[in-house]
């Protein structure tokens, strides 16, 4: 006689599949979903559980939560420290190199517009876009033809002073560089006839009491009696304190020849902000 139906051949019951295999993606003894909400929500309120995922062999793999991924290993502290220095170094060279850069007034030959010891920051981007100097602008430039005498140059040592000038944080002091305010660009002619001026440009009257040293008193030709045309890509440059300036007409005088003109392309940039504050003398400063 065969086995009674709903019996293996060797005696035993065969289960049915519902009572074998527990309900698709929930273990055996786990909780209802009702009840797992509630036990959920007394521990973590304001949060939704987060579902069991089968994997694909049938296992359990907990999803991902906020609290693991806040347990992932992190950049070390320093590391990142680091990464904001170089970055911060960076952009200042950046900003320096091509946009604006500080510069450390070292004579009185721009008084009364900026005194020994200023601060200027000059413009610097005009002249890599191709922007060209014009009159009246103040100017940083390039020593064009040794005004200053023989210069000391680097020593090629690591000066520290130089490096932070060089990543902008201190303002550039190199001894090459000087300040005036453009007088004449090419074409223009230049004349003084007397020392007290005025000072003529093609032939016209220039009123400069609103910047030179003494205003409507100032000796605008202090340095001497000239009259000079001035070639195509130089300026004449001359000091607001025309009676302590080594610029265009002192040089031009002293040295003859081309000795007084600029090339534009020694220009580094044109003044456009001045800080008094630093300097020893400044109440602020002192």
């Amino acid at each position: 006689m065969g086995p009674e139906p709903g019996a293996s051949s060797f005696g035993d019951a065969v289960p049915s599949f519902d009572d074998a295999v527990p309900p698709y993606g929930r273990a055996t003894g786990a909780p209802d979903s009702a009840r797992y909400q509630d036990h959920f929500q007394d521990h973590f309120p304001g949060q939704d559980p987060e579902p069991a995922v089968l994997s694909r062999g049938g296992g359990r793999r907990a999803a991902t939560s906020a609290k693991a991924a806040r347990k992932r290993r992190r950049i070390p502290a320093w590391l990142e420290i680091l990464g904001y220095v170089v970055v911060s170094l960076t952009l200042t060279s950046l900003i320096k190199v091509f946009l604006v850069q500080m510069y450390y007034i070292p004579s009185p030959s721009m008084e009364p517009t900026t005194y020994k010891g200023d601060r200027v920051f000059v413009d610097k981007i005009s002249t890599w876009v191709g922007g060209a100097p014009a009159r009246g602008q103040v100017i940083v430039f390039h020593d064009p033809h040794h005004w200053m005498g023989q210069s000391t140059g680097s020593t090629g040592a690591l000066n520290l002073p130089d490096l932070l000038a060089t990543v902008g944080i201190l303002p550039d002091q190199h001894d090459d560089l000087l300040i005036k305010r453009i007088i004449g660009v090419q074409g223009d002619t230049i004349e003084c006839k007397s020392a007290d001026g005025p000072l003529f440009r093609n032939d016209v009257a220039v009123d400069e009491s609103s910047y030179i040293m003494n205003g409507k008193n100032g000796r605008p030709c202090a340095n001497g009696v000239y009259k000079v045309t001035i070639p195509k890509g130089n300026l004449w440059v001359l000091g607001d304190n025309r009676e302590h300036s080594g610029d265009s007409s002192w040089n031009y005088l002293k040295k003859g020849s081309d000795a007084g003109f600029v090339p534009t392309g020694n220009v580094v940039g044109h003044v456009v902000g001045v800080v008094s504050w630093l300097r020893d003398d400044h109440p602020a400063g002192s």
